[in-house]
């Protein structure tokens, strides 16, 4: 079940909704408002791999405040 960024056309407000199936004709309200008048934000995610040659290797570029 994925969890997609939604944005409010009325009141502007974003909110995080769980979308039980992409095929599901489920109404999708503002938290906020209560208005049906919401859109799916266009959202990225972040990934570990060594795809690319620049990624990231486990612990570099991390900071947990430890020394």
């Amino acid at each position: 079940m994925p969890l997609y960024e939604f944005v409010c056309s009325d009141c502007g407000s974003s909110f995080e909704y769980l979308v039980r199936s992409s095929a599901s004709q489920e109404l999708i309200l503002c938290p906020k408002c209560e208005s049906g008048q919401v859109s799916k934000k266009f959202s990225t995610f972040g990934m570990k791999g060594s795809a690319g040659g620049g990624s990231v290797s486990s612990g570099d570029n991390c900071s947990t405040g430890g020394g």
